[in-house]
């Protein structure tokens, strides 16, 4: 076989020669020269099992960097215990980010894997990253100072559970009391704040929200030091990227009647909605995407179709109750998703093939300068039945007793 890299022939290319070749793991050479990784990969070299007498437990005490590191993964929930050892993964495009992890945290005898395993359901070797220790070394874990690097451990929990969308910082952490001490020190002592957007009770996580643009302007501000310093993290905060529109089509099924309309609206009636979500934003360098599908498909199905699914939509809210049009509609759902969606730039609600309404609301900027106020929401404002003209309803008798009058 020839290297395609130093052109020598080889036995059997694999990353002890890739190493010495150019630096390159075996996936990002099948990657480079767009080979399939199932036809360079050896059949000894897969669904091997990792064999604990290859690590060692370097004698070091660790630094209090290696500790602040290793106590933000732990408390971020981003080692995974299985099969006798301790692991951080990642993807292979975040590499140097995972091999600067374990240069610190070498201390605790993690070493550097690229496995290679084919199963049935993949039909195709998959590969996976990682940095490995003993579960028989943990005991080292728990044995340093307590004492941390602050503004390093704060810089890593954002690298590693961080998203950044139209500039806020979105944090997906595990529901726990110190991550709640955290957020709010950060909150008291830096005047950084958050908003609590979802819990997720089966993963055991909460999403949380940098609470306006300016309090995540702080909060890189405060890490930004040490963000630049962890390879690839410093491209997803700082560089200059590409931008580009995503669009999400989810569909309900809702009946609805237009109330004070004079037409065959005014009756109950029902039909399949198509909604179409777009958003906009930078391309994340480390995912490749402005927002990953899974995760705009979830934030849509959770607060707007299981809100309206087989729903009568005059009794969703207030403000449908008077007229469930798709104007009104797209404002209602506008309103669901933007907290979550910093990046929402319009909505297409289909009625029908050939009725539509096209709707670009305020960012979530704009509505927190406004202190959440959007317009047409008469019947749901705390004003409304406080005017003195509603006295004449008093002095009406008629108002106080109704009567139904057959025509």
């Amino acid at each position: 076989m020839k290297c395609l890299e130093c052109k020598s022939d080889v036995e059997q290319l694999n990353n002890h020669h890739l190493s010495d070749c150019c630096g390159l793991t075996l996936q990002e050479y099948a990657i480079r020269h767009h080979v399939p990784l199932d036809l360079l990969v050896h059949e000894s070299m897969v669904n091997v099992v990792d064999d604990i007498a290859e690590y060692s437990l370097p004698s070091d005490d660790p630094s209090i960097r290696a500790l602040s590191i290793l106590k933000v993964l732990q408390l971020g929930g981003a080692f995974e215990e299985q099969n006798n050892f301790i692991s951080l993964s990642s993807d292979i495009r975040r590499l140097d980010e995972l091999l600067w992890y374990l240069r610190e945290l070498q201390v605790y005898g993690f070493q550097y894997r690229q496995e290679y395993n084919y199963t049935s359901t993949s039909h195709r070797v998959v590969p996976n990253n990682l940095i490995k220790t003993p579960i028989a070394y943990k005991h080292k874990f728990t044995a340093s100072s307590n004492v941390l690097d602050f503004e390093l451990f704060l810089a890593v929990l954002v690298a590693q559970a961080g998203e950044f969308h139209n500039g806020y910082i979105f944090l997906s952490l595990p529901i726990n009391d110190e991550i709640g001490a955290l957020l709010n020190k950060l909150t008291v002592k830096y005047q950084i704040r958050w908003k609590t957007l979802d819990d997720d009770a089966d993963n055991k996580k909460t999403l949380y929200r940098t609470e306006s643009l300016e309090d995540a302007k702080r909060l890189l501000a405060l890490v930004s030091i040490y963000l630049k310093e962890i390879p690839c993290v410093s491209e997803r905060y700082f560089s200059e990227v590409q931008h580009a529109i995503v669009s999400k089509e989810l569909v309900f099924d809702s009946a609805h009647f237009i109330t004070d309309h004079p037409g065959k609206c005014e009756n109950l009636h029902g039909g399949r909605y198509a909604l179409h979500v777009k958003i906009e934003g930078r391309i994340d360098p480390l995912t490749g995407f402005v927002v990953d599908y899974g995760y705009l498909k979830a934030i849509v199905k959770k607060h707007v179709i299981e809100k309206l699914d087989h729903q009568n939509l005059n009794f969703v809210c207030a403000d449908l109750g008077w007229r469930s049009s798709t104007e009104l509609l797209n404002i209602f759902i506008w309103e669901q998703l933007i907290e979550f969606l910093p990046g929402l730039v319009e909505l297409q609600t289909y009625e029908t093939t050939q009725s539509f309404c096209q709707y670009r609301g305020p960012s979530l900027e704009e509505l927190q300068k406004n202190n959440g106020k959007t317009p047409l929401k008469h019947f749901s404002q705390p004003e409304l039945g406080r005017s003195v003209l509603r006295q004449l309803l008093h002095r009406h008798q008629s108002a106080k007793n109704l009567k139904v009058v057959a025509k």
